[in-house]
């Protein structure tokens, strides 16, 4: 059961006010904050000013650090209209690339868009007729390169409030059937049913917050087929041994799973294609 505003921790409270009275992540769910909060009282032996700090350090870590200035969302905008407005398809694309590239992981994924949702989706069975996109960031945005059948619904979550708004926004003027969530995975998986599920470089995020947390939510999900990402490389643009240990541990874990599944690398991003079994 969870707590009314008159018996919740007030040291919860002044921690989440804190990180609300900020304009950086005053769109983020207030599940994720709260949850973050908690974990942060906990570690910080229940001292407020340290938590908060802690807060915003992991807020930064699952999100801030992807899109380090909020976007103007009204300006990514700017040219989609009239791209649309000449049903040209790389003209569609062109207008959606400045949003894309205000995420880290969609700007990096450029120049391998095409190449990459031809060889993932060449690997499905059958054309999916649901499309789930979770801790999506501007992936939603890459529709418009994905060889999908007309009436594709796309299921998308993130845990940001105006991101997810502008996802919709983007989605219904490109005439893609949808429904946009904002989401903290952790706090409230989503239970729905979806023929294909992305989750593209979150599991280490998930991982960051508790060991196993990323795995768990991977058995969780629910779709006969999945597309994981792992980073090969740090924001930075360091590798650090991570294809290593990002193929190791996948090897690992699949290995303790009735699961099939096809490795794939593109520019610095390691992907999967699951077959739950």
């Amino acid at each position: 059961m969870s707590q009314s505003a008159s018996d919740e921790d007030p040291k919860l409270t002044r921690v989440v006010e804190a990180v609300r009275g900020g304009r950086r992540y005053r769109s983020v769910t207030d599940q994720a904050v709260r949850r973050l909060a908690r974990a942060a009282l906990a570690v910080e032996g229940g001292d407020v000013t340290r938590a908060t700090k802690r807060t915003k350090r992991g807020l930064h870590e699952v999100f801030g650090a992807f899109m380090p200035m909020t976007p103007k969302y009204e300006a990514l905008l700017r040219d989609v209209p009239e791209a649309l407005e000449l049903d040209d398809p790389e003209a569609i694309r062109t207008a959606l690339k400045p949003a894309l590239g205000a995420h880290s992981s969609t700007r990096e994924r450029l120049p391998i868009l095409t190449e990459m949702y031809a060889e993932v989706f060449d690997r499905l069975d059958t054309a999916p007729a649901t499309v789930r996109d979770l801790a999506c960031g501007m992936n939603p945005l890459t529709v418009p390169w994905m060889p999908l059948p007309a009436g594709t619904t796309y299921l998308a979550s993130d845990i940001d409030h105006r991101l997810m708004d502008f996802a919709g926004t983007v989605l219904t003027a490109l005439g893609v059937p949808n429904r946009v969530e904002v989401r903290d995975l952790l706090t409230d998986p989503d239970p729905e049913p979806a023929d294909v599920t992305f989750l593209f470089k979150a599991v280490p995020c998930l991982e960051a917050q508790g060991k196993g947390l990323g795995w768990k939510l991977l058995d969780q999900i629910n779709s006969p087929v999945l597309v994981v990402s792992f980073p090969t490389k740090t924001l930075g643009r360091r590798s650090r041994g991570m294809y290593q240990t990002h193929s190791a541990e996948f090897a690992r874990r699949v290995a303790e799973r009735p699961w099939k599944c096809d490795e794939i690398e593109f520019g610095d991003e390691l992907v999967y294609v699951v077959t739950k079994g």
